[in-house]
């Protein structure tokens, strides 16, 4: 076990992406590998392999387990879970990739999630924004000057996918059901949806000028959650 995950740490990593190599390959399961074939295009390919290696390697930094030995399965929503019977099943985790940006969150009894997007202007478009968006999310939006327009989209979209990958939900969780502000940074709850903000930590990066990054984790009993972040050269994998 090369580095210690304290019940109170939340360790996230993330790199660029530029190519992939037969190490990294070499750390996925055959059928992660068959899926990396699968994609018709290299920079998702590249992505994907690049974005299972690095967790891979990530999950054996905390137990002594080699990366190409992690088993997973799947809740009935589709959250990635560990499959053990060992102490290793207290593992949580979440991954996410974007075009060039892979980021993962890990974290001991404490529920993750994660989302990485590359700030593109053409897809912060007013509509998409008024369909994902909750109604204080989109007329904050609209206030903003068109020139941060696409900062601000990305902040709230990648804050809202790592709240809902956190929660395991998926496409059950109504969007319109929670909001964000960017400063403070907070969350509210429509009285329809059983949660609340106490329950929840958030984190928002800016790992280059041009990609937003998102961290949503389960707040325990205990003290405030240190949250470890990293830029890996996925390379070296």
């Amino acid at each position: 076990m090369g580095l210690s995950l304290g019940d109170e740490v939340i360790e996230v990593r993330h790199a660029q992406v530029d190519g992939i190599t037969q190490g990294m390959l070499a750390l996925l399961s055959p059928e992660e590998r068959a899926k990396a074939d699968r994609f018709a295009f290299a920079h998702d390919r590249d992505c994907y392999v690049a974005a299972h290696a690095l967790l891979r390697a990530t999950l054996s930094d905390f137990f002594t387990r080699a990366p190409q030995d992690w088993a997973f399965v799947t809740t009935a929503w589709g959250k990635p879970r560990v499959h053990a019977s060992d102490a290793s099943a207290r593992l949580c985790f979440n991954l996410s990739h974007t075009r060039g940006h892979v980021a993962v969150a890990v974290a001991l009894d404490r529920e993750v999630g994660v989302d990485v997007e590359r700030i593109a202007p053409d897809r912060a478009d007013e509509e998409v924004a008024r369909q994902l968006f909750a109604p204080a999310e989109f007329a904050a939006f609209q206030e903003e000057p068109q020139a941060g327009r696409a900062e601000a989209f990305f902040d709230i979209w990648t804050l809202k996918e790592a709240y809902i990958k956190a929660v395991g939900l998926g496409v059950a969780l109504p969007l319109q059901d929670f909001a964000f502000t960017r400063a403070p940074l907070r969350i509210s709850f429509a009285p329809t949806l059983d949660d609340t903000p106490s329950r929840w930590l958030f984190r928002r990066f800016r790992p280059a000028p041009d990609i937003a990054m998102a961290l949503a984790a389960r707040r325990g009993r205990g003290s405030e959650p240190v949250v470890n972040l990293r830029q890996v050269e996925i390379g070296a994998l």
